[in-house]
């Protein structure tokens, strides 16, 4: 099967709920519907971001947040199962915390499942650290999740670029 390229990553709107949740059932055991993005959508701290394939194939992958003053917390990522292993959930993750950064946002969070060595890894490569633990968070399995942070980090002093 030859997968196409994926295009740029953008914020998504309402008119993605359905996107997000087709693409929402096929990656976790409790997905949300429809239903329930358009009334995330419908709430000012609610975020979207997501990569599409131009070739009309649809969402490919998505990374939903809660924004709260000058935190925010990563709720989900997702990466279609016949897309994984592409760099595409680095992709979007790191295009959100440059997003985040832009945004004067000083603390990121979000949970993981203890088993899930890939997503802890990337959390890890953006600089998210393990914080605490969630004892049976997962309802489909009652499986422990990990709380992870991100602390922005202060501007160096002569950084490049400054003028120094």
């Amino acid at each position: 099967m030859k997968i196409p390229p994926i295009g740029e990553p953008a914020r998504l709107g309402p008119d993605s709920a359905a996107a997000l949740a087709a693409l929402e059932a096929r990656c976790f055991p409790d997905p949300w519907d429809a239903a329930a993005f358009t009334a995330a959508f419908g709430r000012a701290p609610f975020a979207a971001f997501g990569l599409a394939d131009p070739g009309g194939e649809g969402l490919c992958a998505y990374a939903t947040l809660h924004f709260l003053c000058d935190e925010f917390e990563v709720l989900n990522i997702a990466v279609d199962p016949a897309r994984r292993g592409l760099g595409l959930a680095t992709r979007l993750l790191t295009h959100v915390l440059q997003q985040t950064d832009k945004m004067g946002m000083n603390r990121g969070y979000l949970e993981v499942r203890a088993g899930n060595a890939p997503a802890r890894r990337l959390y890890a490569r953006q600089g998210f650290v393990e914080v605490g633990r969630r004892r049976r968070y997962y309802p489909d399995n009652g499986e422990d999740a990990l709380v992870m942070a991100r602390e922005m980090l202060p501007a160096r002093e002569g950084a490049a670029g400054d003028g120094r």
